[in-house]
């Protein structure tokens, strides 16, 4: 026998096999010998799969070398091992005798064996006939403690195309990385394995602490295994032989994001706990081989595929980078449950939150209030205060300060608003053709203000007669207490000529449409329509549809709309060339620790500076609008659309948003800022308008923060995925600056994570980039289903 060194293959799964650890020489024995018995066994544990277990024993009793016996054990099903019982007479059919679980089973048939090989095989594979023919004769060298074979997936229906092979681990079959000729390596793959009776008896078996439990995805006993039996036999060798094969079946359920998630996560956190058992070298050593070696290449050959004319290289490649960071975060969560619970060591209590914040505007020519600490929710105290400072109604900036036992004075907060915002006051001032700020006058400063009351400002021309009429478009999906809010501010606006149109999303439940019904009664301006397809993109164009205006904007159903916001909205429409303006959106509540956490990621506002963009770039513009200061834009400018706003916010030309094709209902996320950019990439300008002001109630509950932070990463994902698949040109400049973009949104100092504070959870960014990774096949399988739909 010839074993020769193959490549240093690798794996993150229990179906693996990894990197060479001994080559046997030409001098092995290896010559004829006698025939070794081998026991098979089939562990079952549902009558779901009996068309399968059929298969699986059919394909053992068909063997070229037959086994000696037959070991079929039951977990934990009465009936259906009665059934097995009835059906297979001449083979030994017996129940688990440990807890439920296959590693349990295994250990039952390995009891039951009476043959010097054991050889394993699943419920739902099915061996070639020369399966034991290629198996057994390795074992003639008595170094050999076990063997393997090659898995080759049976799809029920068709493979995804954006699985890529290196994961094929996931649905327990080989993968890309695996040797292709007979190797020694680390571990063998669960469904087409054998061992020396021997070695597992002096093992002890497969470890009940691992393995399966019906259906729950999870693995690594044979990992843990195959480093055990080498540890107890270090001239020991375990082979991998790629010509003895199985087919294993692959369902429908299995062949989808949902369950390549759950077996990922669920690989990482049995990782973590072999990395335990054995040591992490042991136990993590090919994992680091195949993450630095396999992975990356597959990541390439998605992205060459994708420049040869295959869109799902693509989504392979980004497939890769998910199921990593996923299989990661199962393996750092099972590290931090493990120190939690160590022996001797209490249980570190829940850390504390950021304290509340107090959220308020102050006008600066009008009088400067205390702000006291109390009244925060369930009688907290207010840690610190967030204030929106304007002048003659024109944002200036966003103040954070501590709040003091007691609160902070009216001089105090005063003084504080001089020291941060001095600039922007002054050249407000000065545009208006008012004196600045003394500096020696700060300390009189207080409940009188900053600036004196009564002048007027050229920030905010005059609404030109014949006013635009503007249709206001407000999605909702059945959240009616927000809703009532809402349409409260919007029929206070003091803009004179507009509508407003109610999209219900959820048309089933009634209390939108009554709610609507009885106010339009009394404002002619307020009108319902339905939209029953589910998606804020399916509401938002139905609200295009409706609309009558020239300019449309659109607000969403859980925001409060400060007086002057269509009228702020309208005058960033400062040229024929701007198709659309966006607004600041700002918190309204900040009392729970998650709604601080999403204002430290960003929040939805994006400060208090006018701006413009066009494809070219972006440019600041001052309190006028009249000077434009040109900013070097990012490295994947204009590839960033959440800079351009958001679409809890924003307005359109209606003409020009027809044009664009409205909001396209593939993206059930990041519907709002692929149609910004899009704006942007066609040629249009986008101008930000800090002064249009909503106020937005952020979600109380963790919960809801990390499906929001998901959401973000997916709708971007997305939203690139389909520049990448749709506009070559989008494509040659994103490939080449994707890394950059990547290390961006890594990086901790970057502008993008600067805000975050010590305290803020990891876990939320760790979401945020998986959905990112996962945005592709999202979009894909959204795609996918749009062509169903149209056919």
């Amino acid at each position: 026998m010839t074993i020769h060194a193959g490549s240093a293959a690798t794996s993150s799964a229990s179906s693996s096999t990894s990197e060479v650890v001994a080559v046997l020489g030409p001098e092995a024995p290896a010559g004829p010998g006698p025939a070794l018995a081998v026991t098979v066994v089939i562990c079952v544990y549902t009558e779901q799969r009996w068309p399968q277990i059929i298969r699986a024993v059919g394909s053992v009793l068909a063997q070229d070398v037959p086994a000696a016996q037959v070991v079929v054990v039951v977990d934990h099903n009465p009936a259906l091992l009665e059934r097995a019982r009835a059906t297979f007479p001449e083979l030994t059919v017996v129940p688990s005798t440990g807890p439920r679980g296959l590693s349990a089973a295994r250990n039952t048939g390995l009891a039951q064996a009476t043959g010097e090989i054991v050889a394993f095989l699943d419920d739902d594979a099915e061996a070639e006939p020369d399966w034991l023919a290629r198996l057994l004769p390795h074992y003639r060298d008595g170094r050999v403690l076990a063997v393997g074979g090659h898995a080759v997936p049976a799809w029920e229906e068709e493979r995804p195309r954006w699985l890529p092979p290196e994961f094929d681990w996931v649905v327990g079959c080989s993968f890309t990385g695996q040797p292709t000729e007979v190797t020694p390596v680390r571990n063998v793959i669960g469904c087409n394995m054998s061992f020396r009776r021997s070695v597992l008896d002096r093992t002890a078996g497969f470890d009940p602490a691992l393995g399966r439990v019906g259906r729950t995805p999870v693995g690594c006993e044979e990992t843990e295994l195959c480093i055990r039996i080498r540890q107890l036999e270090p001239d020991g060798v375990v082979l991998h032989e790629p010509a003895a094969r199985v087919r294993h079946r692959v369902t429908v359920d299995r062949a989808t994001w949902r369950y390549f998630r759950q077996r990922c996560f669920s690989e990482g956190r049995s990782k973590a706990v072999v990395a335990r058992l054995v040591g992490a070298d042991a136990g993590l050593a090919t994992e680091r081989a195949y993450t630095r070696r396999t992975l990356p290449a597959g990541v390439r050959r998605g992205l060459r595929q994708v420049r040869d004319g295959d869109r799902a290289g693509l989504l392979r490649s980004a497939a890769i980078v998910a199921g990593l960071l996923v299989t990661a975060a199962g393996y750092v969560s099972a590290q931090a449950l493990r120190a939690s619970q160590a022996v001797g060591t209490p249980v570190p209590r829940r850390r504390a939150g950021p304290a509340p914040v107090r959220v308020l505007a102050v006008e600066l020519s009008e009088g400067m209030p205390d702000v006291p600490d109390t009244g925060g929710p369930d009688g907290a105290r207010y840690g610190a205060a967030q204030v929106l400072v304007r002048l003659h109604g024109q944002p200036l900036g966003l103040v954070d300060v501590a709040l003091p036992a007691g609160g902070l004075t009216a001089p105090a907060l005063s003084a504080a608003i001089r020291a941060r915002l001095s600039a922007a006051i002054d050249e407000h001032l000065l545009y208006d053709g008012l004196p600045t700020l003394d500096p020696l006058d700060a300390a009189a400063a207080g409940e009188a203000g900053l600036v004196a009351a009564g002048a007027s400002c050229r920030c905010h021309p005059a609404v030109v007669e014949p006013a635009p009429f503007v249709s206001v478009v407000v999605p909702t999906c059945g959240r009616t207490p927000l809703l009532e809010s809402t349409l409260d501010s919007l029929a206070a606006l003091d803009y004179p000529h507009y509508e407003i149109v109610v999209v219900d999303n959820a048309p089933q439940v009634a209390a939108t449409a009554r709610v609507v019904a009885a106010r339009a009664a009394d404002d002619p301006r307020l009108r319902y329509t339905s939209e029953p397809r589910p998606g804020v993109a399916h509401a938002r164009n139905r609200g295009l549809a409706e609309a009558r205006g020239a300019i449309v904007a659109f607000a969403d159903d859980d925001v409060t709309l400060d007086r002057g916001w269509l009228r702020s909205l309208v005058d960033g429409f400062t040229g024929d060339d701007v198709a659309g303006v966006t607004g600041q959106v700002l918190a309204r509540k900040l009392d729970t620790p998650s709604q601080i956490w999403l204002e430290q990621y960003g929040g939805y506002g994006k400060g208090c500076q006018r701006r413009r963009f066009d494809r070219a770039g972006s440019a600041t513009l001052d309190a006028g609008g009249a000077r434009r200061v040109d900013q070097p834009p990012p490295s994947l400018y204009p590839y960033l659309p959440g800079s351009y706003g958001s679409g809890a916010n924003m307005a359109f030309r209606a003409d020009v948003l027809r044009r664009l094709g409205g909001f396209d209902p593939r993206l059930r996320t990041g519907e709002d800022i692929d149609v910004l950019l899009r704006t942007v990439l066609a040629g249009h300008v986008l101008t930000y308008e800090p002064g249009a002001v909503v106020w937005h109630t952020h979600r109380r509950e963790l919960r809801a923060l990390r499906r929001t932070m998901f959401r973000y990463g997916v709708g971007l994902g997305a939203v690139i995925t389909k520049c990448l698949a749709a506009d070559p040109t989008a494509r040659r400049e994103l490939l080449g600056r994707l890394p950059g973009g990547v290390a961006y949104a890594l990086r901790p100092g970057s502008a993008r994570n600067g805000r975050k504070q010590e305290g803020y959870p990891a876990s939320l960014t760790a979401l945020e980039l998986c959905g990112l990774a996962l945005g592709p096949a999202y979009y894909a399988a959204a795609a996918a289903r749009s062509g169903r739909s149209r056919t």
